[in-house]
């Protein structure tokens, strides 16, 4: 199974030179648990290494400050609470979960919190066996204790996680011992595994959970590569160095090799660009419009990821009106011209969606499916079927992207040729999104969806009847039993037919209708290394395995 399309191009005669010297360094890659001497390892310890390890050799170099840009500031610090799917960037590098997977969504015991775990289906249960020796970055330990407080904490309804939909699975969760724990379940859960390397496995710690009480979002205390250190809102998150950190490479030396990780927001398109040429950043994601350019320039890396999420979509609450109505959500969907907003918006650096919201490579991508394409006359039959045959006003949310505020610009061009008058409000990604799926004040999200390899999480969260993301929330046990399937079954052929079977009703209905596929376009310097493991198998960045050399 291959989760995305991935390819580096190459850059000339210099990139060329540093790809020979970094086949070395792709030895390298994987965790393991890190020795006691390692975990132990201090700056001048490190220092030493960095000077024995030369990047001539090919041999990761330690210490650094690494500036990444992002057009997205983080909605939360805390995982379970966020509700971006950009907060990934974020607590992705501070937080490990309790199983990690591999880029083809295989459960990965070498980089999990829990080493190894048992499946029972008599009783239903999956029990963890846990890491020794780890802690969290407030010095208290990682644990069963912790990881039954953190399912809880998901669970409690008052709590208002994120992912609570998906692990309503969970009926209870028992501490056998100090390093086993055991979730008892209401059913089968072929999706647990790999719902828990997403934020509803990441594990934070009890004690700063406590401590900071409503203000843990932005005080985040968990067990991975880096500790946060300080933020200003809106602009930069910065991170440390832990010390202390589990994970090696494949030769044993500590994770992460980087002294210091900063995330600045840079919204502007061409201020990104710039500072990444003038080194105030060393990587970001590349704007499609200067995608060709940095191609040309044999001072950058570039690797690429095609369906690293859907780069617009519908989003329609269909409990609230007029789009309760489902003929006039398909009139809006089929008004909609995704090759020409491809070339207008993007620079045709994406590729149109030919399906539902799994996009191309994710394990549950259904091409060939029924679903809304450009097509006016079909627009103007459901606005008869629909009782709106001159059209109708409706108001859209979307986010200050500088990609969402011009498609969706479009948006209400197109629809205006059949008669639908679109008004947009535009707000910052967390009021935007909470907006439409919380407080319900608009029929209509036109927004960004991350790539989510696992299916139920988008399956139970967004279509599930009590799902995050589900903003209208009516009742649909017909879909709810079809979510239920496909988290159940265990054999991923049963699994795929089920979610083709959810899409395809999905689509038809037109809850989401995603209109592009995106791709990443992710550049660096010649002296930032393994940027082919930078993305994950989410599309979002992992820094752990970064090196620079300068």
């Amino acid at each position: 199974m291959t989760p995305y399309i991935r390819s580096s191009i190459s850059l000339g005669a210099a990139w060329t030179r540093v790809f020979v010297l970094s086949l070395a360094a792709l030895s390298f890659f994987g965790c393991g648990r890190a020795s006691n001497e390692s975990n132990g390892a201090g700056v001048e310890e490190l220092s030493a290494r960095a000077e024995v390890d030369s990047p001539d050799s090919g041999s990761p170099r330690y210490g650094g400050h690494l500036r990444v840009g992002y057009v997205i500031e983080p909605t939360s610090l805390d995982a379970v609470l966020g509700r971006s799917g950009g907060d990934t960037f974020y607590w992705r590098q501070m937080f490990d979960n309790l199983v990690d997977v591999d880029r083809d969504l295989n459960p990965r015991p070498s980089t999990s919190l829990a080493t190894s775990w048992d499946i029972s289906t008599d009783p239903h249960s999956i029990t963890f066996h846990l890491r020794e020796g780890v802690e969290f970055h407030d010095g208290t330990p990682f644990n069963a204790d912790a990881v039954k407080f953190n399912i809880d904490r998901i669970l409690d309804p008052a709590t208002l996680a994120t992912p609570r939909a998906s692990f309503a699975v969970i009926d209870s969760v028992e501490v056998l011992d100090e390093l086993t724990v055991r979730f008892n379940l209401k059913q089968p859960w072929g999706a647990g595994l790999n719902m828990l390397a997403d934020r509803g496995g990441v594990m934070s710690s009890p004690t700063a959970v406590k401590k900071y009480g409503k203000e843990y979002g932005w005080n985040p205390v968990g067990t991975g590569p880096f500790k946060f250190e300080n933020m200003v809102t809106g602009a930069s998150v910065h991170m440390v160095r832990n010390e202390n950190y589990w994970g090696t490479n494949e030769e044993g030396k500590p994770l992460p090799y980087l002294d210091e990780v900063t995330i600045r927001v840079i919204r502007d398109q061409t201020v990104l660009t710039s500072a990444l040429r003038a080194r105030e950043i060393e990587v970001a994601y590349l704007p499609y419009k200067d995608v060709s350019a940095f191609q040309q320039d044999d001072r950058f890396q570039i690797e690429v990821m095609e369906g690293a999420n859907v780069a617009v979509v519908l989003c329609f609450n269909v409990g609230m009106p007029p789009f309760d109505n489902a003929d006039l959500r398909r009139a809006v969907s089929y008004a909609i011209d995704a090759n020409a907003m491809n070339k207008a918006i993007f620079f045709d650096k994406v590729t149109v969606a030919d399906a539902g919201m799994w996009p191309t490579g994710s394990f549950a991508h259904n091409p060939g499916l029924p679903r809304p394409y450009y097509d006016l006359d079909k627009a103007q039959e459901y606005l008869r079927k629909g009782g709106k045959p001159d059209g109708f006003e409706v108001a859209a949310v979307t986010w200050n992207s500088p990609i969402l505020v011009p498609s969706t610009e479009v948006v209400r061009a197109m629809l205006k040729k059949i008669g639908v008058t679109m008004s947009i409000d535009v707000f910052n990604t967390g009021p935007a999104t909470e907006a439409f799926f919380n407080a319900r004040k608009y029929p209509l999200y036109i927004t960004i969806w991350s790539r989510y390899p696992e299916p139920d999480w988008l399956a139970s969260l967004a279509y599930k009847s009590d799902g995050w993301y589900n903003a209208g929330n009516v009742e649909r046990p017909d879909v709810d039993e079809l979510v239920k399937r496909g988290a159940s079954l265990y054999d991923p052929a049963e699994r795929k037919a089920a979610y083709r079977e959810l899409d395809a009703l999905i689509l038809d209905e037109a809850w989401f209708v995603p209109i592009l596929y995106g791709t990443n376009y992710a550049a660096a310097p010649l002296s930032l290394h393994n940027l082919d493991r930078l993305m994950a198998s989410d599309a979002k960045m992992n820094l752990r395995h970064i090196w620079l050399s300068e």
